[in-house]
């Protein structure tokens, strides 16, 4: 896959203004990398996974 571009990533920044935390935003600003979704998410032993009682059961 081929670098971001800067139009892209002002694209994606203008799209998503506000709407995700800082550290979120530096996995969408990074090349592709396998899992990088996932690793973010697992962060910190899964506190950051919603429980299936959480937001009505749905993950």
């Amino acid at each position: 896959m081929s670098d971001l571009t800067p139009e892209l990533i002002a694209d994606i920044e203008e799209a998503l203004l506000g709407d995700w935390d800082d550290d979120v935003m530096a996995v969408v600003r990074q090349g592709y990398v396998a899992g990088a979704l996932t690793a973010y998410a697992w962060r910190d032993g899964g506190a950051h996974i919603p429980t299936d009682t959480e937001n009505g059961g749905a993950l």
